[in-house]
C-alpha cells in the first residue's frame, strides 16, 4: 500500500508533518472561510467564496488564467513536486475520485505550486509521468508574488522549513510546509466545495457529480 501511495519516491519520510499540516490548514481554514449549511454534500459548502484572478502558466509553459475553465466545473488543489507527505495522498485520493465514473474521468484538475522556486518545468513534468496524470491535469507555476495572492485567497500560507540532511550537518534542504485542500470549482468559477485531509475519493467523487449537477 506505501509503495503504490508514493511511486518512485525516495526513502525520506515526512510522516511527522502530516498533524501540523492538518491543523494549520484547519486553524486558517476556519478564520477564512464561511461555510454554508448544506447537509447534501460530503465536504464543506462555502459562501461568498470568489476564489482569485490569476495567470500561471502550466507544465508546458501554456497560460493558464481563472478564466480558462469557465463554464466548466473542475478541482484546485495545491501540492509540490519534492513533496513525501500530503501530496502522493492527495494526488492518489483525486486521481482514484475521478476514475470512478466516466462523468468525471476528465474533470479538469488545476494543480498549483506552493514552491515556486522548486516547481520547474521539468519537475513538473516529471510529477505527472510519474502519477500517470493525463491531460485534463494542469500543472500550474508563477512567481511568488501572483502566488502569494492565490495562496491568501485560497486560505493557504505555505512556509519553507529547514530539514537537516542525515547525511552532514552541514548539507541543510527545505521542504514546504503546507496544507493541500481539494477545492470544488463550480461552472461560474467559485469555489463551492472543500474537502481536507484525509479525503475520501467516494465523498469527493459524489460532490463532484452533485455539483455538477446543479
Amino acid at each position: 500500500m506505501f509503495r503504490e501511495l508514493y511511486p518512485h519516491s525516495s526513502n525520506k519520510s515526512l510522516h511527522s508533518l502530516n498533524l501540523l499540516l492538518l491543523v494549520a490548514f484547519s486553524l486558517t481554514y476556519l478564520v477564512g472561510c464561511t461555510p454554508a449549511n448544506n447537509s447534501s454534500l460530503y465536504g464543506t459548502a462555502l459562501n461568498n467564496h470568489d476564489g482569485s484572478r490569476f495567470s500561471l502558466l502550466d507544465e508546458n509553459a501554456v497560460e493558464v488564467t481563472d478564466q480558462t475553465y469557465m463554464g466548466q466545473v473542475h478541482l484546485i488543489t495545491f501540492l509540490f513536486t519534492n513533496c513525501t507527505s500530503l501530496c502522493p495522498l492527495v494526488t492518489a485520493s483525486i486521481k482514484q475520485s475521478l476514475e470512478r465514473s466516466e462523468d468525471t474521468r476528465n474533470t479538469p484538475v488545476l494543480i498549483i505550486s506552493v514552491d515556486p522556486k522548486g516547481d520547474t518545468i521539468e519537475s513538473r513534468n516529471a510529477f505527472k509521468n510519474r502519477w500517470g496524470l493525463s491531460s485534463n491535469w494542469r500543472y500550474l507555476n508563477g512567481n511568488k508574488e501572483e502566488l502569494n495572492a492565490i495562496w491568501k485567497s485560497f486560505y493557504l500560507n505555505p512556509q519553507e522549513a529547514a530539514i537537516e540532511s542525515l547525511n552532514s550537518q552541514m548539507n541543510r534542504k527545505y521542504d514546504i510546509i503546507h496544507s493541500s485542500p481539494v477545492y470544488i470549482v463550480d461552472d461560474e468559477g467559485r469555489p463551492a466545495v472543500v474537502h481536507t485531509n484525509p479525503i475520501d475519493p467516494d465523498h469527493l467523487h459524489e460532490d463532484l457529480i452533485r455539483i455538477s449537477k446543479r
